[in-house]
């Protein structure tokens, strides 16, 4: 997929959209553009993405002296 950032300079008007479907992507909540002479990235922030994962290994995290072991299974939300 191919995307596009469209912007007239204000963050109430500015859109990342599919640049083959023109389909807006939703939930974005945050966009950061870094650039020089030669280069420019762009990364997003999506809240709630639809995720669809297959053969995921489990993954060791570490967090600060605590190990966490991730069992491949859907996580749970804090307040519960």
């Amino acid at each position: 997929m191919k995307l596009k950032i469209v912007s007239d300079g204000t963050a109430e008007n500015t859109h990342i959209i599919n640049a083959e479907t023109e389909e807006e992507l939703e939930n974005v909540i945050n966009l950061e553009v870094s650039m020089d002479a030669f280069n420019i990235e762009a990364a997003f922030l999506v809240r709630n993405p639809e995720l669809s994962l297959t053969n995921i290994d489990a993954q060791e995290v570490q967090v600060g002296d605590n190990t966490i072991q991730y069992d491949g299974g859907a996580s749970t939300p804090d307040d519960q």
